[in-house]
């Protein structure tokens, strides 16, 4: 708009993007008890979650199988206010249910050694924004079109983010005090993620009247990763005690694709004419790279008559910034005298970090009776996001940078080989200092084509769980293949 230099709007444009729950360790938790409790069971759970929470806690369970299935059914909500400045907000808004954890031991013939296997859904992320402005405002000088210049604009953001963990564990009991034992964790990421961001100015005069900006980002990659946790359980008269030690992922194989597109019509140059151009690029079959990091957790669960509490904390280390796709370098702008320094892999990139985080849980449980558990929890989910990230340019699809804090509570009716759970999850953030990008604002012009400002950011989420578990007949050495009946 007003002396607006298309290279400068080029770059503005690549450096946009929304910033939102795909930043998280612990959004998730897993199995029946465990997830009410907040995940404070780090000293043991007499259940198959232990091949996630705490592998050591494995040599302790006494069940040949166990399986077990639970769904959290939730409203969950985003919105990003002023996401084209005051104009418009992103809000994004889903009902469905997340498959939390299923599972099961294999029966191995030994009192000591325990085998088990679980399917771990721990990130299910879907955002889906859009935001629209129109009216008329002053965004060109009056010695080319005097009055005000009829606008549209709109920005759209969409990302879906999902990772199932493949667990195998492994628990051995040393004696009737201690058991250790490890997890082999499979993770498989994908992601799709787009962002578009357009605007329309008409001018008021006869020739070149219409000014206008395109701006196309997409992203689509799967990866597969490995990472192993050991774990340490010490138990007690009323104490339990556990330790982990999660290490940073290797990283196995994995695929994507990156694009951008970026249509100017009718642009000025500084003191110059208007110009139309394109600036596009796509890169197919390139490797993916994704890093998990190394943490430690430590826990401990009490017992004192019917009452059950437990205490778990775990830190996880940072990340460096480090590219999950490097896509070649190539034409991008075209005609290409338009800006021939300029190439694709700057702004095709992609890039992923993490802050180091603590996070830390609470869990009560209450026995009414043999039959009935009233259960409670509450936890912290700090979030990993590395605000180093938005100095790049390229593709940032990351959307949550705020923390979260977890409440949950329910009963658990225990029957003789089974056991039903149903609670009710809250959860809720907040971020008064969140970087939004892709601003419009009638007062700046030159903020017209995308600039970054600082709003305010809001999640919640309420949610059922239901969740059953099946147990069983207890085994010992003389049920083991081959003994005698």
């Amino acid at each position: 708009m007003k002396g607006l230099h298309p290279y400068f709007l080029l770059l503005i444009l690549f450096a946009s993007s929304i910033h939102a729950q795909d930043s998280h360790y612990w959004t998730q938790q897993f199995g029946t008890r465990s997830a009410l409790l907040g995940g404070a069971v780090l000293g043991g759970a007499e259940d198959n979650t232990m091949i996630y929470y705490n592998p050591g806690a494995l040599g302790f369970l006494d069940e040949s199988s166990i399986s077990i299935n639970a769904n959290a059914y939730r409203i969950e909500s985003i919105r990003v206010e002023n996401a084209l400045g005051n104009e418009a907000d992103f809000q994004s808004s889903k009902l469905g249910s997340v498959p939390l954890l299923a599972g099961g031991m294999i029966r191995t013939g030994s009192e000591k050694w325990k085998v088990g296997y679980a399917f771990i859904s721990p990130v299910d992320f879907n955002f889906k924004g859009i935001a629209r402005a129109e009216g008329n405002y002053d965004l060109v000088d009056d010695s080319e079109s005097p009055g005000l210049e009829e606008t549209v604009a709109e920005a759209a953001v969409t990302n879906k983010t999902s990772e199932l963990i493949v667990a195998i564990g492994l628990g051995h009991q040393i004696n009737e005090n201690w058991s250790v034992g490890v997890s082999n964790l499979f993770t498989v990421r994908s992601l799709t993620y787009q962002k578009s961001f357009s605007t329309y100015v008409f001018l008021n005069q006869d020739e070149n009247s219409l000014v206008g900006t395109n701006f196309l980002q997409n992203a689509d990659y799967y990866n597969v990763r490995y990472a192993a946790k050991f774990g340490v359980v010490f138990q007690k008269d009323d104490w339990d005690v556990g330790l982990t030690l999660t290490t940073p992922s290797i990283n196995l194989f994995g695929q994507g694709t990156v694009a951008s597109n970026i249509a100017v019509r009718n642009l000025k140059l500084i003191d110059e004419n208007r110009i139309s151009g394109v600036a596009t690029a796509r890169q197919a079959e390139l490797k993916t790279k994704y890093k998990s990091p190394f943490s430690v957790a430590l826990g401990t669960n009490y017992t004192f008559g019917r009452s059950h509490l437990g205490v778990a904390a775990q830190y996880y280390a940072g990340i460096d910034i480090y590219d999950v796709m490097e896509p070649a370098p190539g034409s991008f702008v075209r005609p290409i005298d338009l800006a021939p320094q300029l190439q694709s892999d700057e702004f095709l990139s992609l890039q992923s970090a993490a802050e180091s985080v603590f996070n830390i849980a609470i869990g009560y449980e209450y026995e009414v009776s043999e039959s009935l558990s009233i259960l409670g929890g509450v936890r912290s989910d700090m979030s990993y996001f590395n605000q180093d990230l938005n100095e790049f340019a390229g593709i940032k699809p990351t959307i949550s940078n705020w923390d979260i804090y977890h409440f949950s509570g329910g009963v658990t009716l225990n029957r003789k080989n089974s056991s039903l759970s149903l609670g009710l999850l809250l959860s809720a953030g907040s971020n008064d200092s969140y970087e939004q990008s892709g601003s419009f604002d009638p007062e700046n012009p030159d903020l017209v084509a995308g600039a970054t400002t600082i709003t305010k950011a809001s999640y919640s989420n309420f949610g059922l769980l239901l969740g059953y578990t099946f147990y069983f007949k207890k085994f010992s050495l003389n049920d083991s293949p081959g003994a005698d009946d």
